[in-house]
This record gives structure tokens, sequence and C-alpha cells, in this order.
């Protein structure tokens, strides 16, 4: 009994078998990850909160740049058609023309063909008259009645006119001038109304430097308050147009006060905004944004952007929650779902590893527990209430009989080959991609550079063919009732071939009509192809897509030395619009074209000259509507399924030397190429196949024979699966 008793009390304590929960390793691993799970996602959502506030400040800038330059284009059709007019008067008076009607009647027939001229007059100076020298108060005018009917007439005017603004403004600054609006009650309506007008007044002179008087042409501002009276963005905030002084010239919340012509700093509290944007257009900044607090404490952002036809300023309010609303929302409801994903995802996976990390120890841990009841040493381990003290007993009691496992050593070894091989994959994927969306980028910003100027040109084009057959029927009006010609005038004819001038000046318009609108498709297809970085499904048009890749192509696919010409046959089928990932289709395109160019041109560099003209290099593109479903890598056609699904079919097909059998099979594999270093990186094709199959559900297949040419055959559902089945 005793010695049982001596033994019993000297062996250490059993160890309980449960943990706390504050001291667990789960509990601690948890609170670990999660914590700086927190702290990265709270970065993120700060980061994507600034870049979005960003965008939108861009699409509100965006929004006014477009009223902008609409704006502008208008005033400049209106300085034109107002210098084409002041260039006809010096011809006539270097004609030596004197008669007052036929200024009256030029003046007429202009205002006639310009689209918002209001008013147009010609003053000499009282002092000089050498247009019409018999009258000393000769101002012939023209002005357009609300019904829209021109009244040109002449005679002597009052000296008061040749006093005012439009006409001395522009002698003194030796140069076209607009003038500030002027805000009047036109009597002559019934009841009269208070209109605000505006007028373009230039110098003339002729070839000796003489100043022949003055050209004004009246422009009514009332049109600008129905072009500027809609909503800035998202159904909210205003357009308002200042003159060079500050005053309002349209102002949608209270047109009266656009009316008076009332001072903008006078409103509210915006002589200080006013002073801002004032300050921001003298040190070079024609555009910006501008945070501001109106009086009542509401915050809002005002965009600006200098008219530079004559210092006008274009502003647009909008309250800070509608740029910045949807963006906290968006960034709130975003982070808030982020941490309880997050949250509930690290406390699956913890508990998880908790769990197996415990059934897998607790053999060993039981074996050490009976060791261990032998050995004082161990006491003060088990003395530890979490994982790790469990472990490191059975890490002690076992330290001896550990041994390698080489099979579980070759399979971890194996899986991380697979890994850095997946890895190597996805990083060359997104070099490819950034590449295309770069490409996307620079091809979308030349669209924008080219569109600008040329839609300027082409706006201006059927004007310019106007005002030249004007000017040609006043040449022959003028001939009819002058016969006998000045032998001057009979000589300059003769030189400058007016017979050849009057039919050649027509081809011309019409060969610029027609570069224009070439360059319009030009700049078309740039735009379609340019849409790389679309993240969203859209319905579109294939052929657009197509069209644009080869446009992009085009300089690979025309003849240069030591290349031929390669050619393009398109036979396009009556194709819906598809619903993909437009920019993600024009990548496939480029990479199955290119391929095509690139085997084409190494054939032709085996062929003699006499055997590329009997068989040019030829790529042919046929699309057609299917209808059935994808099985596999097969399309089943609709007369063996009862369920139609309609199926897009593009063939890209050339006549080159065509892929040999024992590559075909490898065509799609990661890093598979053929092309000599440096010149492929083998993910083309992999990256088409992802995105034709696992992105838009479709099938990509090669068929090719040698010397047969390779054909490549893809097939996606007109609609996304998802959609198909709402």
């Amino acid at each position: 009994m005793n010695t049982f008793s001596t033994a019993a009390e000297s062996s250490p304590p059993r160890r309980k078998r449960g943990t706390s929960l504050l001291r667990s390793v789960g509990s601690r691993l948890f609170l670990s990850v999660l914590a700086g799970s927190l702290v990265g996602l709270a970065s993120t959502s700060f980061l994507s909160y600034r870049e979005l506030a960003r965008q939108s400040e861009a699409e509100l800038l965006s929004n006014l740049q477009v009223k902008a330059e609409s704006l502008e284009g208008d005033l400049k059709t209106f300085e034109y058609s107002t210098r084409l007019v002041g260039d006809a008067v010096e011809t006539l008076y270097e004609a030596g023309e004197r008669r007052e009607q036929v200024y009256v009647n030029l003046i007429n027939r202009s205002l006639q063909t310009s689209p918002l001229g209001t008013g147009l007059g010609f003053g000499q100076p009282p002092n000089q008259r050498l247009i019409i020298p018999k009258r000393k108060y000769a101002y012939p005018y023209a002005v357009r009645e609300q019904s829209g009917k021109v009244i040109a007439k002449g005679g002597e005017s009052n000296q008061e006119d040749f006093e005012a603004d439009y006409f001395k403004l522009p002698i003194a600054a030796g140069k076209p001038v607009w003038l500030e609006p002027e805000s009047y009650l036109e009597t002559t309506l019934n009841p009269p109304k208070r209109l605000v007008s505006t007028a373009y007044s230039m110098p003339l002179y002729s070839k000796k430097k003489e100043l022949l008087g003055v050209l004004s042409q009246d422009l009514e501002l009332g049109f600008l308050s129905q072009k500027l009276g809609v909503k800035v963005m998202r159904d909210d905030g205003n357009f308002i147009l200042v003159s060079a002084k500050g005053n309002l010239i349209a102002y949608p919340p209270a047109p009266q006060e656009a009316l008076a012509l009332k001072p903008f700093p006078h409103l509210n509290n915006y002589s200080e905004l006013w002073h801002q944007i004032q300050q921001r257009l003298k040190a070079g900044e024609k555009e910006g944004i501008l945070h501001w607090t109106d009086e009542t404490g509401k915050r809002e952002f005002w965009a600006y952007e200098l008219i530079p036809n004559n210092n006008w300023v274009l502003m647009a309010v909008v309250p800070e929650s509608v740029v910045l609303g949807p963006v906290v929302r968006f960034t709130t409801l975003g982070a808030l779902g982020s941490v309880v994903g997050a949250s509930i995802l690290l406390a699956i996976v913890v508990a998880m590893f908790v769990r197996h990390l415990n059934r897998r120890l607790q053999p060993i841990m039981d074996e050490c527990n009976r060791l261990a009841e032998t050995s004082a040493k161990s006491e003060e381990l088990m003395n530890r209430e979490d994982e790790l003290g469990r472990l490191t007993i059975s890490f002690y009691a076992l330290l001896g009989q550990v041994t390698v496992n080489e099979r579980r050593l070759r399979q971890e070894m194996a899986k991380s080959e697979k890994a850095l091989q997946a890895l190597q994959q996805t990083q060359a994927q997104l070099i490819q991609t950034e590449k295309m969306s770069s490409l996307g980028q620079m091809v979308a910003g030349v669209a924008h550079e080219i569109n600008n100027p040329i839609n300027f040109i082409y706006g201006n084009l059927p004007h310019a063919a106007n005002y030249t057959q004007d000017l040609l029927k006043l040449i022959k009006l003028y001939d009819q009732k002058y016969g006998t010609r000045d032998p001057e005038i009979e000589e300059y004819r003769k030189e400058i071939d007016l017979d050849f001038l009057v039919r050649d000046l027509q081809k011309m318009l019409d060969s610029m009509s027609i570069g224009a609108d070439r360059i319009r498709e030009i700049v078309l297809s740039l735009r379609n192809f340019s849409r790389l970085d679309e993240a969203e499904m859209k319905r579109v048009n294939i052929h657009e897509g197509i069209d644009s890749t080869l446009l992009i192509l085009q300089n690979k696919l025309k003849e240069s030395p030591g290349h031929p010409a390669i050619q393009i046959v398109k036979q396009y089928g009556n194709l819906p619009l598809v619903e993909c990932y437009a920019g993600q289709l024009n990548q496939v395109f480029m990479n199955i074209l290119s391929n095509a160019i690139d085997a084409l041109d190494q054939f032709n560099q085996r062929r003699s000259p006499e055997e590329i003209a009997a068989n040019p290099a030829t790529i042919t593109i046929q699309t057609e509507l299917l209808h059935g479903r994808v099985s596999g890598s097969t399309v089943i056609r609709e007369e063996d399924e009862p369920e139609k699904v309609p199926m897009v079919c593009i063939r890209i097909q050339d006549n080159g030397p065509g892929i040999p059998k024992e590559y075909q099979s490898k065509l799609f594999d990661p890093f598979f190429t053929t092309k000599p270093i440096g010149k492929g990186t083998g993910l083309g094709l992999s990256i088409s196949y992802q995105i034709v199959v696992e992105k838009h559900q479709g099938v990509l297949k090669c068929v090719s024979e040698p010397r047969q040419g390779a054909e490549f055959l893809i097939q996606i559902p007109v609609r996304h699966r998802a959609q198909r089945k709402m």
C-alpha cells in the first residue's frame, strides 16, 4: 500500500484535453489574419473611392467639353459666314463696283443663308467714302423678322450709328471683335419681348490697306437657353454661360436674370468663385473643376471652360451628392460586404484548419501523453493550454523517431512545379492583356484627336459648297448684266482660266467630301477596335470588330518592298447583334489574323514571283448564323436537338502552307510556338481558346491539311447562357 501510494504521488498528473478559447492558436490566427485583411481592405476601399471620384469628375468635365465644343462650333460658323461676306465686299470694291444696290443685294442674300444671324449691315466712314461715294452716311443693312423673312434696305443712316461700339471698336482694334451682349426690349413684337443680342464686327480694308468700312452681323442669343437648358449629368445640374465681363448670358435656374444680363458675381456667394476662375484663366488653365459651398451650406462641383472665340466662360454646376453620392454608396456597400464575407470565410478556413490539425495530431499526442507519464521533464511542457503546447510535447517525445516520407515529398514537388507553370502562364497572359489594353487606349486617343478636326471640316463642307454656288451665280449674273467686260477683268479671267476653275471647283469639293467621309469611317473603325477594356457583356456587331481589326493590321496587309500584298476576301452573312465581350473577341481576331499574316509572309519568302502572281496570298473571312447547342468541341445541329440555340460561326482561312499534323494537337497549349525565339510567346491561341470556350461558352478549333492552308473555326452563342435561361 505504501509503495503504490509513493509511485502514484511521484508520477506527473494527466493533462486536461481541452484548451482555452482565448488562448487557442485558431482564435489568435483568426484575429491576426482578420486584422491584416481589414487594413488591406480599408486601403483598397480608399484607393477605389479616390479613383471613382476622379472618374466622376472626369465625366462632369467631359459633359461640359461636349457642350463647349458645340457652342464653339456654332460661333466659328457664324464668324466664317461674316468673313465670307466681308471678302465679297472687298472683292466687289476691287472690281470697281460702287452701286449701293449691289451691296444691299449681297447683304440680303448673305443673311438668308446665315443659319444664326438676325441682322447684317455694312457702314463706311463718313469722311472716307470709298465704296459708296454718293452717300455720306451709307449703311446698307438686312434684318430677319420673327417670321423668318429677311428685309434689306439702303439709303442714308443716322450719324449716331457711326459712333456706336459695333463701328468704332473693330476699327480701334484693327481686327474682328465680339461685342459685349446687350439686353433690349423688342417693341416690334406683340406683346413686346425682352431679348439679348451680341454682334460680330470686322473692319474691311482694300489691297492698299485703306479702311473701307465695318461689317457687323447680329446674333440673338435666345437659342442658347434651349441649347444649354439640359441637365449636366445624372438628371441634375445646370449649364451657365457668362460673358467676358461677367454678365449672365444663359442661366436656366432663373432665365429672367440672364435676360437682364445680371452680373454672375452678384448671385449667391459666387463673387469669390468667379475671382478664382479668373485667376486660373489668367494662369493659362482654360478648363478645370472647383469645389464650392454656397451661402446655404450646399456643397457643389463647378466645372468651367473658356470659349476662345469671344472669351465667354461656360460653366456647369452639379451638387456634390450627385457626383460623389453613387461613389460613396458603392464604396461603403462594397467595403461592408467584403468585411462580412472575409470574416465568414476566414472563420470557416481557420476552423477547418484547426480541426484538421487536431485530428492529425491527436494520435501522436495520445502516445506522447502515455510516455509523458513516466517523464518528469515533460511536466512543464504539459502545463501549456494551447495547441502549440500539445505539439511541443509530441515533438519532444517523438524527436528521435522522425522519418522522411519520399513519396509525399515527390507529390509536393510536382504540385510546386504545376503551380510555377500556372504562375508563369498567368503572368504572360497579364502582359498580353495589358499590351492589348494599351493598344486600345492609344487607338481610342488617336481616334478622338482625329475626330474633332474632321467633324469641323465635315460640318463646314455643305456650307462651303452652298457659298461657292452663290458666288458662282453672282459672277454669272454679273456677266449677264455687263456684256462689255473691263479689259483688265477680261485679262485676269484668262489668266486664271475661270471656266476651268468653275468646272474643277465642284470636283474639288466632291473629292474633299469623299475624303472626309473616308476619314470618319476610319475613325469609327478605330473606336470600335478600342473597346479592349470593356468588362461587361454587350450586344455588338461582329463585323465591325473584324473590320476594325483589319484596319489595325492594314500596314501588314498592303504591299511593301520584299512583302507582297495579302488579299482579304469577306463573305459576311446576315448576323444579329451578339452578346459578348467585344474587346476580348477583337483580341481573338487579332491573334488569329496576325498568325495567318505571319504564315503567309513566310510562305511567300519560299515562292518565286511567278508563283505568287499565279496564286496570291489570300485570307478569307466567312460568317454565318447557325442553330444548335455546344456539346464539347462540336455543335449539335437543330435537326439533332429539339432546342434551337442560335450560334454565330466565323471562319478565318488562309491559302498558306498549312499546319503539320504533329503540331495541330498542341496549337492551344500554353507556350507552344513554332516561331523563332523572340518572335512569339506561344500564348496567343491559348488565350484565344480561353476567351472563346471558357468566357463565351463557344468552340474554337483548327482544320488544316499540308499545303492546303489552315482554317480556324469560331462558334459562339448569340446570347449568353445566363440570358437564355431567363
